[in-house]
């Protein structure tokens, strides 16, 4: 598997996947998302990912699912992310709490290979809403 990641200019980059997609990353956030900004839309989709497959293979109907991530970075140079919090809302007339729970914390402790591979360095924490 490879990635290419190639130089438009100044702090500009092209990223290629294997697949062909693309996505422009400007590590001064002026054109595009940079690098970090990335990271986290990594973590927040990957895991918002598992939660829609747990309702899917669990027959329950979902209407809408947002996953807004906030959080701290570390004081001291280089900022490092501390901890993130994965805020999820919810959309659906059938689920029940400990059902959107466990989905979310299967997500983040098993499934979710972002934040597998994350959680050693930084705290990933979930609050929920669910609107039925």
């Amino acid at each position: 598997m490879s990635i290419d990641v190639i130089w438009q200019s100044d702090c500009r980059f092209n990223v290629v996947t294997e697949g062909g997609f693309e996505i422009s990353i400007d590590s001064e956030s002026k054109s595009a998302p940079c690098p970090t900004e990335i990271l986290l839309s990594a973590l927040g989709s990957c895991s918002a990912t598992d939660v829609a497959l747990y309702f899917k293979d669990n027959g329950i109907e979902l209407k809408g699912l947002t996953n807004s991530l906030t959080y701290e970075l570390t004081e001291s140079e280089p900022e490092l992310y501390k901890s993130v919090n994965l805020h999820f809302s919810i959309e659906s007339e059938k689920a029940i709490e400990i059902q959107v729970k466990a989905a979310i914390e299967d997500a983040i402790n098993k499934y979710c290979h972002v934040c597998l591979m994350l959680q050693p360095k930084m705290l990933v924490t979930y609050t929920l809403d669910i609107i039925s």
